[in-house]
Formats: structure tokens, sequence, C-alpha cells
């Protein structure tokens, strides 16, 4: 059976979304049938759609884009995972602020990267694609194409680059800030709220949820790769760049 499967698996704050909304966006150019319509919110809900559906759904004009945060075996049938690399210790201020959790925290997330690129660059690589952030971020055009490659679909330079657009940081931030205005004045007019729209993490803690797409409250930050260095204390620093060295010589962050 031919693969109908993608599944955008990485560590947090590597660029995931973008990723996953791209993948997306090339299947529908190719008049592809994308599932799930509406984003679930969590991986077990994503697994459960690859097992009770994907995996016997005999149409070859459905295809389904799945997104989680956990390794996945090297064998998954009719699937193929894209994954990112990122510098660790831009995921770790990223995810100290997403989040907002303190350093260690932060560090133990950024650490999860190390076990990431240990386990996936052994699959084969037409199984598993790494693509790198700052590539995300600088060439974003070039890497829609290799994306658009890798999952098996063709389009062309113009078409990349509308996608491009659709998802560069104003675009998402725009729409994040429409569904926060929302959220807001639905709560004070004490509107009903659609459970499907919010993360809800306590009274004082909760985000938007676009379904259309899975972004969220802050899912964009106003930093750029690098910047982690302004952002932390000179031990913590230390305890960086000696935690991920191996990783930063190899990918030369």
């Amino acid at each position: 059976m031919s693969i109908n499967s993608f599944w955008i698996s990485t560590t947090p704050r590597t660029g995931s979304m973008w990723l996953y909304n791209v993948t997306r966006e090339i299947l529908k150019l190719s008049k592809i049938n994308v599932l799930p319509i509406k984003i679930p919110k969590s991986g077990q809900e994503f697994f459960e759609i690859f097992e009770k559906q994907s995996l016997i759904d005999q149409n070859d004009s459905n295809k389904y884009v799945f997104k989680i945060h956990q390794i996945l075996k090297p064998n998954l049938p009719r699937s193929k995972i894209l994954t990112t690399i990122r510098d660790p210790r831009d995921i770790c201020i990223s995810f100290k602020e997403f989040m907002k959790t303190d350093f260690d925290t932060a560090l133990k997330a950024g650490k999860s990267l190390l076990k990431y690129e240990k386990i996936y660059k052994t699959y084969n690589k037409d199984y598993l694609r790494f693509f790198r952030y700052e590539n995300i971020e600088n060439k974003p055009i070039e890497t829609i194409l290799e994306i658009a490659n890798f999952i098996g679909y063709k389009i062309n330079y113009k078409d990349a680059e509308e996608i491009s657009l659709k998802y560069n940081k104003k675009k998402v931030k725009t729409l994040i800030k429409r569904n926060d205005e929302n959220l807001l004045s639905k709560i004070k007019n004490k509107e009903e709220i659609d459970k499907s729209s919010i993360v809800y993490f306590s009274k004082d803690n909760y985000r938007s949820f676009d379904t259309n797409t899975g972004f969220q409250t802050n899912h964009i930050s106003n930093r750029n790769s690098g910047d982690w260095e302004k952002s932390f204390s000179s031990k913590e620093k230390e305890i960086l760049n000696f935690e991920f060295k191996n990783l930063i010589s190899e990918y030369k962050f």
C-alpha cells in the first residue's frame, strides 16, 4: 500500500508548527484531501487517527499529516517522518518563555533534542529527513521545495513562495492576535467558548488555539536564532555550552 501518512516528529520549539502547516499546504496544492481537517491538540489523538483511519484507508486521494513531540519507530507502515534540528540553546530560551518555566526545565527540553538526533540519524534517509530551523527562518522557499521533494509532490517556485508568505512570522502573528482577541472578548462577555479553540492550564494560564493550523498564543516569538545569548546569565551560558558542545560542533551552531 502507498505512503499516506506524514509525521512531523520533533522536540518542542523547533519549528514543528511551520513544518506541519507547510506539509499540509503542499498536499493541498496537489488536489489531495488533507486529513485530519480539524487539528487535534494532542499526540494521542493523532495516533488514534493513524490507527483507526489512515492505516486502513484505501483512497489514494486521502493523505494524513500528524504532528507529535515523540520519537517514532523506524518502520511505521505507510509513513514518512519529517523532523527538525535547531541550536539547543535557542530551544532552551524559546521553551523557557513559551512554557513560563525555570532554567532547569528549559535545559531538559533542550536536551531532548540530543535523544531525537542520536536516534533519528540512524533511520533510513528515504523514511526520515532532518530540516534545519535556521533554513526555515532564512531560506523558507528552498526548504518548502525540499519538503515537497521528500514527500513526493512536485510544486513550482511560485507555489513555494506563496506558501512561504502565508506562514511567515508576521502573518502567523496576526492570526494568533486575532484569535487571542476573540477569546478574550468571549471571556469578558461570558460567552460560550468552543473547547477546541482553547488550551486550558489554569484560571490564569490558557492559550487560544487555531483549529485550522494548530497555532497557539505566543507560538511565535520576536527572537531570532542566536538571541539566546542575550537571555541567560554567564553561569547558564557556561552550562548550555558544556551540555551541547558536541551537537554545536557537529552542526556548526
